[in-house]
């Protein structure tokens, strides 16, 4: 059995931040520790429980207004949001087109 790694705060840290820096809109905070951990040449697991305990929670207050936490969750929520209307838009475009040329069809009996 491979001996017990031991990481420094200082180490933590940086993999945490590393996480929720590259974090993908439309990916989960453990599909993100998946994806960074072998980067890092650790477990995911591992990876995942630094990130969660270092999330905002009950135990853990907020970040403060306009930190860059803060900042970047909310940039983050508006490119998800983003991507959401402009994938709703293109459904609504193809389907005015549709029933556009549907109605077309109709008019010239």
């Amino acid at each position: 059995m491979p001996a017990k790694r031991e990481f420094t705060p200082e180490f933590k840290e940086q993999a945490v931040r590393f996480v929720l820096e590259s974090i993908e809109p439309s990916e989960s905070r453990r599909q993100a520790c998946e994806r960074v951990a072998p980067k890092l040449s650790m477990n995911p697991i591992t990876l995942y429980s630094w990130v969660k305990a270092a999330a905002p929670g009950p135990s853990r207050p907020a970040p403060s207004p306009g930190s860059i936490e803060e900042l970047r969750a909310q940039n983050a929520a508006l490119k998800k949001e983003n991507r959401e209307l402009a994938r709703a838009n293109e459904i609504l475009k193809a389907a005015s087109a549709f029933f556009g040329a549907e109605l077309g069809r109709q008019s010239k009996r």
